[in-house]
């Protein structure tokens, strides 16, 4: 019944993929969490979300045969196609090595493949003002979902959640709901402080704010300030960029005073069985892993075994036995997609961020640019603790991120023109 259920989903998906593309993307954006609804079909695990993806799919190609969808292939820079094919082979790589391939093969699809290709979605289909307005709002929209969900936990359960902390859709995981939440926090924020995002739209950063909150992760936290800093960094040089810059301060000050007299920051930062001590655990394991497997690492989705394996050669008793990922999205990139994955992430991210630096001198894309630019820091920021890409949801978002100041730059996203739509 709920395959089935799942199934008619993908397919009225794919109906409206046909009829209106950017549309289906924005539902597929808004079903960003449901890859935790899982089914198997033909023998093969799947998603919800990865079935929304492919009833994209589907519809392009129903398009393109009924001459609804333009056959022609939006143009992107040479090295941009290099990186993506260099990106394949290094996931293709550490897949066939895997010794665990079923795993491995999940993992291809789940953070390679399907991402890859909600991307190609993108690049295809949002080409018009009106296409760029509906896909960023659904991921505020997406965020406050999430976040409305969560709050009416804190409301109502509260006492089923660990440590009180809202997990959302997530549960019993508060971090995921953080990595979640945090650089679309970002991005709204840069969108608002650029007069980029309609009233209406600006309420729904409060819930997030607040929800973010509520999952007392610091890894959030930080992610959030440095991406706003950020922001004011592209602020114009004026007395009201002064005055935030002092408010800032002053609310970091007390911020932090405040958050170091309740029990939670005392746990992570306590002797005996703390959140720092678990990650310095997991990282020096993590690194004796690197160590072990410096070329291939230990393959996709393999680091549970690896890590229960290795942990007690460095520390017993571990106070962590099931950890599914090393809390640094630098040192799961280097053991999941192997030094060549990691080396194409960082080049990618250093062309990338000199590209879109350049966007924001030009007045119409810069509003974009800047947000995307403080997302995607929040995100390398919060992958200092943690791993914000090595989720079905998170991998979408972050190309989402990384590909959509080139969607059509040059027309504004808040007022486009009536013309501009399909």
């Amino acid at each position: 019944m709920i395959t089935s259920l799942m199934i008619a989903i993908a397919a009225l998906i794919a109906i409206i993929a046909w009829w209106r593309p950017p549309l289906a993307l924005a539902i597929t954006i808004l079903l960003w969490p449901a890859y935790l609804w899982r089914t198997v079909l033909f023998t093969i695990p799947t998603t919800m979300l990865e079935l929304a993806v492919y009833g994209v799919l589907l519809g392009t190609i129903l398009g393109l045969i009924t001459n609804r969808v333009a056959r022609s292939w939006p143009r992107g820079p040479s090295i941009a196609w290099w990186l993506v094919a260099a990106w394949i082979i290094a996931w293709a790589i550490v897949t066939v090595a895997s010794p665990a391939k079923d795993a491995a093969l999940g993992a291809f699809k789940a953070w390679c493949f399907d991402p890859l290709l909600f991307a190609a979605m993108l690049w295809l289909h949002i080409r018009a003002a009106n296409d760029k307005k509906i896909i960023i709002r659904a991921a505020v929209l997406s965020a406050a979902i999430v976040a409305v969900a969560g709050l009416y936990q804190i409301a109502f359960v509260r006492s089923t959640l660990p440590d009180g902390r809202l997990s959302s859709f997530f549960h019993p995981v508060a971090n995921f709901a953080a990595m979640f939440m945090a650089p679309l926090l970002v991005f709204g924020l840069a969108l608002v402080v650029n007069r980029s995002l309609p009233r209406q739209w600006q309420w729904w950063l409060i819930p997030i704010a607040i929800a973010l909150l509520a999952t007392l992760s610091y890894g959030g936290y930080l992610a959030v300030a440095v991406g706003g800093i950020i922001i004011w960094l592209f602020m114009p040089h004026t007395k009201i960029k002064k005055n935030i810059a002092i408010g800032g301060v002053i609310v970091a000050v007390v911020f932090i005073t405040l958050l170091s007299t309740t029990a939670n920051f005392r746990e992570h930062f306590a002797g005996g069985r703390s959140s720092g001590l678990v990650r310095t655990q997991i990282w020096v394991t993590s690194w004796a892993l690197i160590a072990h497997h410096p070329i291939v690492g230990i393959g996709p989705n393999n680091f549970e075994s690896a890590y229960r394996a290795e942990v007690p050669k460095h520390v017993w008793p571990p106070l962590e036995w099931l950890v599914s990922q090393p809390h640094n999205i630098y040192l799961a990139l280097w053991l999941e997609t192997g030094l060549l994955g990691l080396l194409v992430f960082l080049t990618s991210l250093i062309i990338w961020y000199r590209a879109v630096i350049k966007l924001t001198l030009r007045p119409v894309a810069r509003p974009l640019a800047i947000a995307a630019l403080a997302a995607m820091t929040a995100i390398l920021v919060h992958g200092l603790v943690d791993t914000p890409y090595f989720k079905n949801d998170l991998a979408m978002m972050f190309w989402l991120i990384l590909i959509i100041p080139w969607l059509l730059p040059d027309v504004n996203i808040s007022n486009p023109p009536r013309s501009a739509s399909k």
